[in-house]
């Protein structure tokens, strides 16, 4: 029997008004980190200063992450760093501004590092020699604030590598529902199914265990019974409050048991043609789960505790109520050329089947495999 581990932040502060406990931090610098506007057009930047004043410390603002965090710009944010030397991280917004603050704090503490260190899986040296981390997300998705995970894109090589240590684990993590009330319907669709998907893919994985079951289970469940709410109704509370949790205990999950393939493919096409995410794991989803059924009993064990016939039926149905493609092709968020796609398929799929994702999907799926999932998902096709 192996020896396994499970590790979530040391604290999880969640609820109405979680982000008063910023109040109580001690030190004398904080750097703020955060993606575009939406943080300081609805007031929650100025919030964190005030609080962070009261608390006897600093603050700087480094903004304007991307979507797709790049190296370029983790290399940005830890040069402010380095200049204003914190002792606190803040990161605030969408995964991606969470998934860059990661890396900037790695940055931060080990300037003679390159990017080329750290990718490969537990290469980051540790971390907490001048800094400690706080995370606070915006959108129900990602959980970034959970786990061990950053997902940071090449621009140049058009790939997105997950960053996998435990030392990037936040300190603390603030879920504050009234956050999340602000994204845009779209975006609780795209961060509801990450959500979803994570879970999902951890339920599934070849790591999972008695640990992180409950936890991708109860996400599932409080997915599937409040995401339409949230997305219908941005500012119903209960559905907010749920939806935060469930990408938390997604989180819990998946950065314990890891992922499997639809992360797999999420990350090189997202690379390739910079669809978001979230979407990109929707649409994935219902097809790798069909694929996965071969290997693997535990998604009928979930059809039981759930009482449903097919979980890969339910995901398409309930992504058809979000408003979300069943298929790449159909997706009007970028342009997917048909051309371009069956020219990048091969290395794209040999990039989708080598990264570390795939190592915890169940079954031991070939380059073929891959590149026939990714055919499926962009036509539509059984």
């Amino acid at each position: 029997m192996s020896i396994n581990r499970f590790s979530v932040p040391r604290e999880i502060i969640y609820g109405e008004n979680a982000i008063k406990r910023l109040a109580e931090l001690r030190g004398k610098r904080t750097a703020i980190v955060t993606g575009g506007n939406s943080m300081r057009r609805f007031g929650f930047l100025d919030r964190i200063q005030t609080l962070l004043t009261e608390a006897g410390m600093e603050s700087i603002i480094i903004d304007g992450v991307e979507p797709n965090p790049s190296v370029a710009t983790v290399h940005r944010g830890a040069k402010s760093m380095i200049a204003f030397e914190p002792d606190w991280i803040v990161a605030i917004g969408g995964g991606s501004a969470l998934d860059a603050a990661k890396v900037m704090w790695c940055f931060y503490e080990h300037p003679q590092i390159s990017f080329e260190d750290i990718i490969a899986v537990g290469s980051m040296p540790p971390l907490r020699n001048k800094a400690r981390f706080v995370a606070i997300p915006s959108t129900s998705g990602s959980a970034s604030e959970i786990t061990a995970f950053s997902v940071i894109t090449d621009t140049e090589k058009h790939i997105k590598y997950p960053i996998v240590s435990s030392d990037i684990v936040p300190d603390i993590a603030i879920l504050d529902p009234e956050i999340p009330e602000y994204m845009p319907a779209h975006v609780t669709a795209n961060t509801g199914m990450d959500v979803m998907t994570h879970a999902l893919e951890a339920y599934a994985s070849i790591a999972a265990t008695s640990f992180t079951d409950p936890y991708a289970v109860e996400a599932i469940r409080l997915v599937f019974a409040n995401i339409e709410t949230a997305y219908k109704e941005p500012h119903n509370k209960a559905a907010r409050f749920n939806m935060h949790n469930a990408s938390a205990l997604a989180g819990m999950a998946f950065t314990n048991a890891s992922l499997g393939l639809v992360h797999s493919l999420a990350h090189k096409i997202g690379g390739e043609f910079g669809v978001t995410h979230g979407l990109a794991n929707a649409i994935l989803l219902p097809y790798i789960i069909r694929f996965n059924r071969q290997f693997t009993q535990k998604y009928e064990q979930l059809e039981r505790l759930l009482d449903i016939d097919n979980i890969a039926q339910e995901v398409s149905t309930l992504n058809s109520k979000l408003n979300i493609p069943n298929c790449f092709r159909e997706c009007s968020e970028v342009k997917f050329d048909e051309s371009l796609f069956r020219d990048v398929l091969q290395h794209m799929s040999e990039n989708a089947h080598a990264d570390p994702c795939t190592l915890t999907n169940p079954g031991k799926p070939s380059v073929e495999d891959v590149k026939a999932i990714y055919m499926a998902a962009f036509y539509g096709q059984e």
